[in-house]
This record gives structure tokens, C-alpha cells and sequence, in this order.
């Protein structure tokens, strides 16, 4: 083996090329790299390819090719062989169709390779089309449907029409007289419930006791006790500050300021026959009977009366003077009986 080719395969090997790979990258047939790497130049045919292949060569493996032809110049002499350089020029010849063929097979084999990289686009493309498709058909189908749906309710609902107005006027007919004869039968029960509230409808229960209204709108509230006085407890409950006059027949018998949120009661003294309930500031307050609020007159909003057995006084007054009034006439009676005789 050479100095050069040394070199040249110490180059290649740390590289980390084979002959095969080196053939590859140089064009270059790997008997030609392997008669230079061991120094058999005479089976390279000719000094000028001789040189070339070592430029060539050098310059893949990393190292400089002039330099290294001018380091070694004596030992790339070698004598020209006419076989040699004959043989040579026929496989040179013999190369270039191959090459091209094997260029032509490249460029089919990548327009194969493109050819085929679009047959998945050409896929997809044409299931998107048989969806759309399929959904257009789908949509027609439905809108088929709903017409055939509409065109069969239209008869049925003018039948419908047709038919409810005399519906209608039957069920009328038996409300109205249904409600004839409720009215019929209430007209009596409302005529008696009116006269229980005439009765009532003035009567206000206070706890257990009642009171009565006595007087007319526009005028001071005035209400009629009945029952024992002392079973009533008179007051008043303050949404505010609040000053609460009570009057006995005309007397103060309470002077009282009644503070926001607070009560007051009183139990008025027996024998009494008026009594008053008044307010310094009718909107702080409401008067109470036994804890339960009574109602002002908006005229009078101050002041309410209490009245405690008028009623009875009058009904006996009256029943008195009817015992006179028979009393008298029949000792009249009696004295022109007697001047008669």
C-alpha cells in the first residue's frame, strides 16, 4: 500500500465512509478507489484520471487534492495504457445511459410519490361532496314531509270551525242556565243574609264584649257598650310619640304621654255613662277597647265616645211613662164611671 493511498483511506475511515458510499458521492467505480488506496495506479488507465480521482477523492474525505497531487506527484506517474484508457471510455459510455435511465426512473418515481400524496386530498374531497349531498337530499325530504303534514291539518282545523260556534252556543246555553237557577236559589238566602247584616254590620266585637257604631259619617265616632262597664279596659297603642286624654262625663281622668312602640290602659270607674278618648296627635297613635284597635271618623280623627247604657235608660224611661199613661187613663175611666151613676 502507497503513502498516498495511506492517507487517502485513513481520511475515509474517519469520515466514517465506505468504499460503496464514497463510489456513491464520487461517481467514481469502487475498483478505481481501491487500486488508489493501494497504491495500484496501473489499473487506473491513464495519469489524467489517475489525478483526477485523487483530487476528487481527497477533496470528499476532507482533505486539499491540489496539494496532496503536488506532495505526490512522482508517485502518480504512471505509464499510459491505450486498453486501458479504450476500456475506460467504454464504460464511460456504457454509464451515461444508466444514469439517465436511473434519472428518468427518479423523476417517474417522484411524480408516483406526488401523484399518489394527492390520492387521500382527492379522498377527503370527495366524502365532504357525498355529505353535503346527502344532507341536501335529507333537508328536501323533510321539507316534503312538512308540507304533506300541513296540507292534511288545514281540512280538520276549517272542520273544527265549522263545528265550534254551535258547541259553543249549547255550552252557553246550559251556563246561563245553571246560573239562573244559583241566582234563583240565592235570591233567599241573600235576602236573609242581608237582613243579619244590617243587624251586624255596625256591631264590632271587642275581646269578649260588643260594641256598637251609634253615630253617622262627618261627625265624631261614637260606639254603644254593652254589657258590664267593667269588662272594658280603654287605652291606646303609639306608632309614635303620642299624648292620650281620657274623659269621665266630661272629666280628665288621664293625662298620659305614651312614647313610639308602647301601650297604655285604663278601666274606667263604675257609674259612669260617657266616655271620651282623645289625642293630641291623632296620626301617633289608635285607640283601643280591650287591646283591640277602633276606628276613627276621618272628620273627627282626634276623639272617639263611649256610651254606656243610654240604650237601656231610654227603653225604661219609655216602658214608665206607658205605665202612667195606663195608669191615668184608667183612673179617668173610673171618675166618669162614677159621675155617671
Amino acid at each position: 500500500m502507497s503513502e498516498l493511498g495511506t492517507r487517502l483511506r485513513e481520511a475515509r475511515v474517519n469520515k466514517g465512509y465506505t468504499l460503496n458510499t464514497l463510489q456513491q458521492m464520487t461517481k467514481i467505480q469502487k475498483k478505481y478507489l481501491q487500486a488508489i488506496e493501494e497504491g495500484h495506479y496501473d489499473e487506473v488507465p491513464g495519469t489524467f484520471y489517475v489525478r483526477a480521482f485523487v483530487k476528487q477523492y481527497a477533496d470528499m474525505v476532507g482533505l486539499d487534492g491540489d496539494q496532496l497531487l503536488k506532495v505526490y506527484a512522482n508517485e502518480l506517474e504512471v505509464q499510459n495504457d491505450p486498453s486501458s484508457e479504450a476500456s475506460l471510455i467504454e464504460e464511460k459510455e456504457e454509464e451515461l445511459p444508466s444514469r439517465l435511465e436511473t434519472r428518468h426512473s427518479g423523476e417517474d418515481k417522484n411524480r408516483l410519490e406526488m401523484i399518489l400524496s394527492y390520492i387521500p386530498l382527492f379522498i377527503l374531497t370527495g366524502i365532504i361532496i357525498l355529505i353535503i349531498l346527502i344532507l341536501f337530499f335529507a333537508i328536501q325530504d323533510l321539507q316534503k314531509e312538512k308540507q304533506k303534514e300541513t296540507a292534511q291539518v288545514r281540512p280538520t282545523t276549517s272542520i273544527v270551525e265549522s263545528v265550534e260556534p254551535s258547541s259553543s252556543l249549547e255550552i252557553d246555553n246550559e251556563s246561563e242556565k245553571e246560573e239562573a237557577d244559583e241566582a234563583e236559589s240565592n235570591e233567599d238566602t241573600t235576602e236573609t243574609t242581608e237582613e243579619s247584616t244590617e243587624t251586624d254590620k255596625n256591631q264590632i266585637k271587642v275581646g269578649d264584649q260588643l260594641i256598637t257604631q251609634k253615630s253617622e259619617e262627618g261627625s265624631e265616632k261614637t260606639y254603644q257598650l254593652e254589657g258590664n262597664l267593667d269588662k272594658y279596659k280603654f287605652g291606646a297603642e303609639a306608632e309614635s310619640f303620642v299624648w292620650l286624654g281620657i274623659y269621665e262625663d266630661g272629666a280628665m281622668v288621664v293625662d298620659q304621654t305614651i312614647p313610639a312602640g308602647e301601650s297604655f290602659e285604663y278601666q274606667a270607674n263604675a257609674g259612669v255613662q260617657e266616655i271620651r278618648l282623645e289625642f293630641g296627635y291623632p296620626e301617633g297613635g289608635a285607640f283601643t277597647v280591650n287591646g283591640k284597635k277602633i276606628e276613627v271618623d276621618p272628620a273627627v280623627p282626634s276623639s272617639v265616645l263611649f256610651l254606656v247604657g243610654s240604650d237601656a235608660d231610654e227603653a225604661a224611661n219609655s216602658t214608665e211613662s206607658l205605665d202612667v199613661e195606663g195608669l191615668s187613663d184608667e183612673s179617668s175611666t173610673e171618675t166618669t164611671e162614677a159621675v155617671g151613676d
